[in-house]
């Protein structure tokens, strides 16, 4: 008797339900042609958790959903992840900021993995360190979790993801060490922000607002603010340089001395020498 339809079936029944990836052995027979068929022929799988699944692919064994992100909410992906970066690069904090390319291992029992990817996240110095070398390049490591995230979805109207999203901030990442997160959707007719954060007693709050405004850091990313503006900037494709006035500034650092007329080229020739610097320095370390 071909067991295979009810396989699929199971499988398809699985990946609408349930709130972790699915194993691959577990569905044995099933290959990820026929799978990504299905879907193609039916339309995406939509899950609580995971949103509209429009095609697979394998990861360590599991069955992994890519995910279909509009252009609007990727430049805000990337000017977030931007200035969290240079944030990290310029406070005596340091760590790293991951974009949605990275897999958070959250939980890991026999035959389960929790696997999270928000589209930003920072993990500070500290978190990496207890990272061990060998887990670095391993997609099976060991539990990780990063201590501030942002998911960029839709928040309101048809196709809302507000209720998943809010599930996945205190089940998932609350639960393994995120201390604080942002909800942001920047659909021009919603323009929605949320804030989670953790108390002492282990607590999660949402702030209870939504306004497009300025949010900060807090003790999670001291001296971090991320200003409504310049996202609408990014979104309305106004980079602001072309509203820069003359300057003549010279460069600080000792032996340079060259001279500027505008303040994007000498901040670019600036961080240029901080690059530089951290190179040599990398350098002589491993001499």
């Amino acid at each position: 008797m071909n067991n295979q339809p009810k396989r699929l079936e199971q499988l398809v029944h699985d990946l609408k339900t349930k709130k972790c990836l699915c194993c691959a052995r577990d569905y044995p027979g099933i290959t990820l042609d026929e799978l990504n068929q299905y879907v193609e022929e039916h339309g995406p799988l939509v899950n609580p958790l995971f949103g509209e699944q429009p095609a697979f692919f394998i990861d360590e064994d599991h069955f992994t959903p890519y995910r279909m992100v509009v252009y609007g909410c990727a430049i805000v992906v990337a000017k977030i992840a931007e200035l969290v970066g240079d944030w990290a690069k310029w406070s005596t904090h340091s760590g790293r900021v991951i974009t949605g390319q990275g897999a958070f291992i959250l939980e890991q029992t026999t035959g389960t993995r929790k696997v999270r990817m928000p589209d930003v996240a920072y993990a500070p110095r500290a978190c990496q360190r207890n990272v061990l070398a060998q887990h670095v390049w391993a997609c099976g490591s060991g539990p990780f979790a990063p201590t501030f995230v942002v998911e960029i979805d839709k928040l309101a109207g048809k196709g809302s993801r507000r209720q998943a999203l809010d599930l996945k901030m205190r089940n998932d990442y609350f639960q393994h060490g995120v201390q604080l997160a942002w909800l942001i959707d920047p659909h021009p007719q919603h323009r929605i922000m949320y804030v989670y954060s953790i108390d002492a007693e282990g607590r999660v709050h949402c702030d209870g607002h939504s306004t497009w405004r300025d949010l900060d850091g807090g003790d999670v990313l001291p001296g971090f603010y991320l200003h409504k503006t310049d996202l609408d900037m990014v979104l309305h494709q106004d980079s602001g340089s072309s509203s820069e006035g003359e300057v003549d500034v010279e460069c600080p650092y000792p032996g340079c001395g060259r001279q500027f007329t505008s303040l994007g080229p000498f901040c670019a020739h600036v961080e240029w020498h901080r690059a530089e610097r951290a190179r040599q320095k990398f350098l002589a370390k491993q001499s």
